[in-house]
């Protein structure tokens, strides 16, 4: 009886189908993927290999994306740290520190080309890489190659990848430096954002 009970396990398991292979997608569909939500939080976990550190130095938090408003990035370890982006300003607040407007004009370019990362504008990047679009049954990556300054004097590319979502960033900076983060439980956020969120992109 046991050996009609294995042979038919064996049996079942040959002749089960095998999964469908996830086809590629073009990258139309991968940017209608990213920017379908109006509004989209996540949890992130980011690594970064410096040049004669043995150990990567590691962080770890949520972000709050906004279509037509900006990103919120909430770093909560190892220590708190939240950056607000907008195509108008860039702000940072140290634990439960007042937030500080960066008044810096190379910096504000930064954090509009953050924006059209994360948003998904193809529009936008193109003013600012090079894009390179790969896809296959793993996956897809999108790789940016800066074409100007001040970003070609800072980064060597940066590449983002996923599958149904965006799971990783990776950013090679010119000092050879590497930072990877990876993202997690993707959610729709309903709008309007109570008050509180709200002021995260206040003007």
């Amino acid at each position: 009886m046991r050996r009609w009970l294995s042979l038919a396990l064996l049996l079942t398991t040959v002749l089960s189908p095998l999964p469908l292979q996830a086809a590629a997608m073009t990258q139309a569909e991968v940017r209608q993927l990213l920017s379908e939500q109006p509004a989209q939080r996540a949890r992130f976990e980011q690594e970064k290999q410096v040049a004669g550190l043995s150990q990567p130095l590691r962080a770890s938090g949520e972000l709050l994306l906004v279509r037509g408003k900006g990103l919120w990035w909430h770093q909560q370890a190892p220590f708190d740290l939240a950056l607000s982006l907008t195509d108008q300003r860039m702000s940072q607040r140290v634990g439960q520190g007042r937030a500080e407007v960066i008044d810096n004009p190379q910096l504000l370019e930064f954090s509009k080309m953050l924006l059209a990362l994360f948003g998904s504008d193809e529009q936008a990047l193109a003013r600012y890489f090079d894009l390179d679009f790969q896809s296959g049954e793993q996956g897809w990556a999108l790789t940016l190659t800066p074409l100007a300054s001040p970003l070609d004097k800072v980064f060597a590319k940066l590449t983002l990848s996923g599958r149904e979502q965006l799971d990783k960033l990776s950013i090679t900076d010119r000092q050879g430096d590497e930072t990877r983060i990876h993202f997690s439980r993707w959610q729709a956020v309903t709008l309007p954002l109570p008050p509180e969120q709200e002021a995260y992109f206040a003007r």
